[in-house]
């Protein structure tokens, strides 16, 4: 956005950047949904130059569309939360289906597997662009989940019960005040 802004206003037309936090691990027109932004959020990135009626056009057309609602932010805390709640995962996801025990897992799995693996079936050209383009957010995020993940070993590994159960209830309480399914 930093790049389009000066060019916007030289040539006098508003830009603002936008998300659909809606998406499918397959693209292209095969893929496609009517109803793909229903109930999804739509995130705007405007800028202290942004018009405000223009923003409530861009409310209502995106509203007509299907979308609950919209969410305003900065591109950098756009970028930093993209980090954690989509790139974040889609390597996790990535990096989860190359154990060797992925292949045998027939008969052995049900929800959480499919949960943990959906987005791995990714587009490996789009997403190397976007990790490239957040990579100081996502290496922040991968440091961070990187540090949880070696809590959880060394837990295990010392055989510590306590330590474990606690970890666990951690997770569950932040996920209760974190929201989502």
């Amino acid at each position: 956005m930093a790049a389009i802004a000066p060019i916007a206003e030289e040539r006098g037309f508003s830009y603002i950047g936008g998300h659909p936090m809606a998406g499918k691990e397959r693209g292209g027109f095969t893929a496609s949904a009517e109803d793909l932004y229903v109930g999804a959020s739509m995130i705007l990135t405007p800028d202290k130059r942004t018009d405000m009626r223009l923003l409530e056009t861009l409310k209502a057309f995106f509203l007509d569309l299907g979308f609950a609602g919209l969410t305003f932010s900065t591109p950098e805390e756009h970028d930093r939360i993209i980090a954690f709640t989509s790139q974040l995962a889609h390597i996790v996801s990535s990096a989860y289906v190359k154990s060797p025990e992925a292949q045998k897992r027939r008969g052995f799995s049900a929800g959480s597997f499919q949960d943990m693996t959906r987005v791995a079936r990714l587009d490996e050209d789009m997403w190397t662009e976007l990790f490239l383009d957040d990579e100081d957010f996502l290496t922040a995020e991968l440091e961070e989940l990187i540090g949880h993940l070696t809590d959880y070993r060394n837990a295990l590994r010392a055989k510590d019960t306590q330590r474990l159960h606690d970890l666990l209830k951690e997770g569950r309480e932040l996920k209760a005040t974190a929201g989502g399914n």
